[in-house]
């Protein structure tokens, strides 16, 4: 009973992070804006008696991170920055959003989370010491359940939780801290197969035919 309700909950984390402006804002310059919109919220979170002190952030955003956009175990990040033994459920077996540098893009001046960070994780510790423990020390399963609750439609901070749901997603799919990354350099590129960057083009990925230098009868496709 325990595992199916597990599966339930996992099953509408995905549903709702796949149905929200989360994932069609998963840009740099989207996440900016998202960030933006989200300062009115924030503010309201620290008038609300749903707070709490916050040990070790760097550490608990990377749990986060990692509850967002699992991945495998590690010790160190694509670009070579620490990861906290404790962050990483360890619930997948290939990278995940805390190995793409999902902390550097919280912390980069170009996306502004900062000024989110401060609201965010007092409400992420509140409603995790609720379940006995701060956030970095919940079970991966308690984990998703506090972050349901945090993304719920109901809660009026809602958009301060899209906005740092959105910061993982974006370090994964974009490698939005490397620049010209590369399927070599990023682990969540091997992870999609997608080569990356490549400003001689994509000899190994061709189909070895030419391109057709015929053109339609009115110069377009119908």
């Amino acid at each position: 009973m325990q595992q199916l309700r597990q599966e339930e909950n996992l099953g509408r984390f995905a549903e709702m992070l796949s149905r929200r402006e989360v994932l069609q804002r998963a840009t740099t310059l989207g996440l900016g804006a998202l960030v933006i919109s989200a300062l009115p919220a924030a503010e309201r979170i620290f008038v609300s008696e749903a707070t709490a002190a916050v040990q070790l952030p760097d550490a608990t955003l990377q749990a986060f991170a990692d509850t967002i956009v699992p991945g495998r175990k590690a010790l160190t990040t694509d670009l070579g920055n620490e990861i906290d033994p404790l962050a990483i459920a360890g619930v997948d077996n290939e990278p995940g959003a805390v190995e793409a540098d999902a902390l550097l893009l919280y912390h980069d001046p170009l996306i502004g989370f900062e000024a989110l960070e401060g609201p965010f994780l007092s409400e992420l510790s509140a409603r995790s010491l609720a379940r006995g423990a701060p956030f970095l020390n919940l079970t991966f399963e308690q984990r998703v359940e506090v972050c349901l609750e945090g993304l719920a439609p109901s809660n009026p901070s809602v958009q301060v939780w899209e906005a740092a749901a959105a910061v993982p997603f974006t370090a994964f799919l974009a490698a939005a801290e490397q620049s010209d990354a590369t399927i070599d350099t990023s682990s969540a590129y091997q992870v999609m197969g997608y080569p990356g960057t490549a400003p001689n083009g994509y000899a190994e990925f061709s189909y070895k035919r030419k391109l057709a230098v015929e053109f339609t009868s009115r110069g377009y496709l119908p």
